[in-house]
């Protein structure tokens, strides 16, 4: 939250690009270079501003947010310099403390389904438990070809969070993701290395192996991933590459074999 505030004290020129939606109807007109580079900084700014405040669950009144800049702008504020920085000030606090709670509420919510769903799943056939705490199910071994943690791998795959909502997926993108191995979260390091090339496993990665409580907002109309969620990965190992000859190509990249036991 202080970034936002420090964002807003510092780059007002934000709600530029806002300035336009300000009662008018009809699109400017983009002619020269100039017109287009203070229109790709406004663009910039308005992106930048919109995904803050959504980030942070704030909604300002358009027309104020809009008029403070204009007269601002024009040097005809009705507040004094002063009295910015202490309204800001006391904005600031209040949104961080209801950030703060929000963050709380969130991440004692999703331990309690997280533990609830990884209680459940455990229950299921074919089901193991790594000493990490993760939990997996081989749907298919593939071939005796295991990939280690410094290789870099080829894979389909589709997360969930424990409610079923959609985070992520290569299937979605319509080709496969090519990444490595040591690069993403510790659930997945461990967990493909533990199916062959052709091979197909279901993890239920607990926050620790996650992303623990982080905030990471979903993208392309698909869910975020809030503090302290476990995570659902379904995963298809199509190669590892320069070892496989895998005929599919694959996509930019995204974002020691365990011990292991029977889940309780």
């Amino acid at each position: 939250m202080k970034s936002l505030i420090k964002m807003t004290l510092v780059s007002s020129a934000i709600v530029l690009a806002l300035a336009g939606c300000d009662k008018k109807t009809d699109k400017i007109t983009i002619s020269t270079d100039a017109q287009k580079e203070a229109y790709a900084l406004g663009s910039s700014f308005a992106t930048y501003m919109k995904t803050n405040l959504e980030q942070n669950e704030i909604k300002p009144d358009q027309e104020y947010l809009i008029g403070g800049f204009n007269e601002t702008f024009s040097g005809a504020s009705q507040l004094s310099k002063d009295e910015v920085k202490t309204i800001l000030e006391a904005f600031g606090k209040r949104i961080q403390e209801e950030s703060q709670a929000r963050f709380e509420k969130q991440k004692t919510e999703n331990t309690a389904a997280g533990d609830k769903f990884r209680e459940e799943f455990a229950k299921q056939d074919g089901v193991k438990k790594t000493k990490s705490g993760l939990l997996y199910q081989i749907l298919e071994n593939g071939s005796d070809h295991h990939p280690t943690a410094d290789d870099t791998v080829i894979v389909h795959y589709k997360g969930t969070l424990t409610d079923g909502r959609k985070f992520d997926s290569s299937y979605d993108r319509s080709e496969p993701a090519k990444f490595p191995l040591n690069g993403v979260i510790k659930g997945w390091i461990e967990g493909i290395q533990l199916i062959g090339v052709g091979g197909k496993i279901k993890l239920v990665v607990p926050p620790d192996l996650a992303y623990g409580d982080q905030n990471i907002p979903g993208q392309e109309g698909k869910a975020g991933i809030q503090p302290a969620s476990t995570l659902v990965f379904e995963v298809e190992l199509l190669g590892i590459d320069n070892k496989n000859d895998t005929n599919k190509e694959p996509a930019e990249e995204p974002t020691s074999e365990p011990e292991s036991e029977q889940a309780e």
